[in-house]
């Protein structure tokens, strides 16, 4: 019981203090801890689940994995939902996990799936202004089961400078099984006419709408699926959950970390 306590108190340690431990101290923390800590510093989630079928090994292979994530900020985004299970991963071996975590080498199999609420989006999309001397601002976007309608205002300078108020509605598409871009889309502008190459150039400036690139797993998505207020992305199969030795965190709860022991069921 008191090896357990000092393993999560190591934890908390290693998450809140800007320097993490490397050496000893570290050397005491299951692998499984080691990686959770890892995700939890890339991910920044409110809620998250690891299960592992078994222990990683010294050398950074993972037989076969399972993560149900809540409120991660992945590429500046907030994924409402994001579930996976990874078979097959090999990282790096754990000796050379410093500062920067494992590197992922290969992995066999991953299966995933995630929503992004419109809420989300726009909060990271107010936050930017795209492009350099022309550039969008307030741009907004409204998901319905139709696919997307998006506006905001362009800055664009041709004889003169020009605030204009783009629209566009379109399907979105996966790009490399992790970018979500515009696609089929068609643009309206409002209340000035503007030749076609600026449109053009106004879209390709929010081009990928998301990127998920930055996932610490390559996630192999294929299909999009639409409903008022948010997009479930899924790859060809949706992750099943199993029995395994298990790792929890809850970012609000008094002890956020509880990995007083892995559970196995």
């Amino acid at each position: 019981m008191r090896r357990n306590s000092l393993l999560c108190l190591l934890s908390i340690i290693l998450i809140f203090h800007s320097a993490p431990l490397w050496g000893q101290e570290i050397s005491a923390l299951t692998t499984g801890q080691r990686l959770q800590h890892h995700f939890i510093k890339e991910l920044d989630p409110e809620k998250m689940t690891i299960v592992f079928d078994e222990e990683p090994n010294e050398n950074g292979y993972i037989r076969d994995m399972y993560m149900d994530i809540q409120g991660a900020i992945i590429g500046g985004v907030r994924i409402k939902s994001l579930s996976l299970r990874a078979m097959g991963v090999q990282l790096s071996p754990i000796t050379t996990w410093g500062e920067e975590g494992p590197q992922v080498n290969y992995i066999m199999n991953i299966h995933a799936k995630g929503v992004i609420c419109e809420d989300d989006i726009n909060r990271n999309l107010l936050q930017k202004e795209f492009g350099d001397d022309d550039h969008w601002h307030n741009i907004q976007l409204d998901i319905s089961p139709d696919g997307i309608y998006a506006k905001g205002y362009y800055l664009v300078r041709l004889l003169l400078k020009l605030d204009i108020l783009i629209e566009i509605e379109s399907r979105l598409k996966i790009v490399n099984q992790q970018q979500i871009w515009l696609d089929d889309y068609k643009v309206r502008v409002n209340r000035v006419d503007v030749p076609d190459f600026v449109t053009e150039k106004a879209v390709s400036q929010i081009q990928p709408l998301l990127d998920l690139s930055k996932f610490v797993f390559p996630l192999k998505l294929t299909s999009i699926a639409y409903d008022d207020t948010s997009i479930t992305l899924s790859s060809a199969k949706e992750p099943e959950p199993f029995d395994g030795i298990i790792y929890r965190y809850e970012k609000e709860s008094l002890n956020p970390i509880m990995c007083s022991a892995p559970e196995r069921h």
